[in-house]
């Protein structure tokens, strides 16, 4: 299973996005608006009497109507204004929207088909119609920001086609969270069987990056973790994104504009995000639990950097008592050497000397033996 599980882990991820946000009035939006921007269409709301023409629009690669299956798909104009129609308060969610990242490794047909399966998926769970929008990365952005818009009705289709009683599993403070993380996963399937269908190696993944480090952690894969250790990216939102594009085609820094504008973001957030108090704080991370799992994981790898490290030092003091026993048999073997050379200098000198002594003798043999003179016998020959 561990092998699984760092195999895993050494796959290519593809990019892995979704998000799920309501529409509401309450922030100053309406479904019709929001429908007709997304699809690139002109949508006029019988509610307020505005018309909203976005039909100029680029950037739109593919738009198409969704229901429960079995149910007939609605025009756009005609479902968003049932929408609307069907909410009398001034703060009512209007709509939903689930916005998610289609991955590049795809080619277009594919894109669109993954798109289709993931909004067929949200219709059947929850008894909802909408419309999905394909669109095209920004030609000032990632050209692999390939994504789709899906917007659903908050009210189930009854068997009339009309809408009926309200989606409130989706805005529970308890159950709300579970299932924005079963979309979150019906997506992630949808899409790594779609790569895999089209023979491409990458797949999503839709943990965090600390449980992806963790269970690389686990899985003893050191080299995953260290890249899974960094802080995760944080959406600007469209104006500062705007912002940035017009100072880079401008040659210039965006002159303090960057912050106020991201400041304006988050203050047009938290206005529409009171509403959504009690689903939000059942989705806040558990900040403490997430630290303690990361001091742990960080006791284990100081624990295992500790053990590496001694371990060198223990290493390098057997090469050192290695390397001067070797000296001092180096040292031995040259003695010995010397020593052998001494001695054999000592004993060329004793067989010199002896040598001398046997020639000394020898010419004293000579000198005293028999001679012919007057004092006695010559006995030589």
């Amino acid at each position: 299973a561990s092998r699984q599980i760092k195999n895993r882990a050494r796959q290519d991820v593809a990019l892995y996005s979704a998000s799920v946000k309501p529409v509401s009035r309450s922030s100053g939006r309406s479904a019709t608006a929001a429908a007709a921007y997304r699809n690139a269409e002109r949508i006029t709301d019988e509610r307020t009497g505005e018309i909203h023409d976005y039909t100029r629009r680029s950037g739109v690669d593919y738009v198409e109507a969704f229901v429960p299956h079995g149910m007939a798909a609605q025009v756009s104009a005609e479902l968003w204004n049932k929408a609307e129609a069907a909410e009398v308060r001034k703060n009512a969610r209007v709509a939903r929207e689930v916005l998610v990242a289609l991955p590049h490794e795809l080619d277009q047909v594919q894109r669109r088909e993954l798109a289709k399966l993931i909004a067929q998926d949200l219709a059947d769970r929850y008894g909802t119609a909408g419309t999905l929008a394909v669109h095209h990365p920004d030609r000032d952005g990632d050209n692999r920001n390939h994504h789709v818009h899906i917007l659903m009705t908050t009210r189930r289709l009854d068997a009339s086609g009309q809408l009926g009683e309200k989606t409130r599993e989706l805005d529970d403070v308890k159950r709300g969270p579970e299932e924005v993380e079963w979309i979150r996963a019906m997506i992630e399937a949808q899409t790594n069987r779609s790569l895999e269908r089209a023979g491409a190696e990458g797949r999503v993944d839709r943990r965090s990056l600390v449980e992806q480090r963790a269970v690389a952690l686990d899985a003893g894969d050191m080299d995953r973790a260290a890249q899974l250790d960094r802080p995760a990216t944080i959406h600007e939102g469209p104006r500062v994104t705007q912002i940035r594009r017009e100072s880079a085609r401008a040659g210039r820094a965006p002159l303090g504009a960057l912050d106020r504008a991201a400041a304006n973001d988050q203050s047009r957030q938290l206005v529409a995000d009171r509403a959504e108090l009690g689903t939000v704080s059942a989705q806040i991370i558990d900040f403490e639990k997430a630290r303690a799992l990361r001091d742990a994981r960080e006791k284990v790898a100081k624990t295992a950097a500790d053990g590496m490290a001694a371990f060198k030092a223990r290493f390098q003091q057997n090469q050192d008592f290695n390397a001067r026993v070797d000296a001092e048999r180096e040292r031995l073997a040259n003695e010995r050497h010397r020593v052998a050379q001494e001695r054999a200098a000592l004993e060329q000198q004793e067989k010199a000397r002896a040598a001398l002594k046997q020639i000394e003798n020898d010419q004293l043999s000579r000198n005293d033996g028999p001679s012919k003179g007057r004092s006695g016998p010559d006995f030589g020959m």
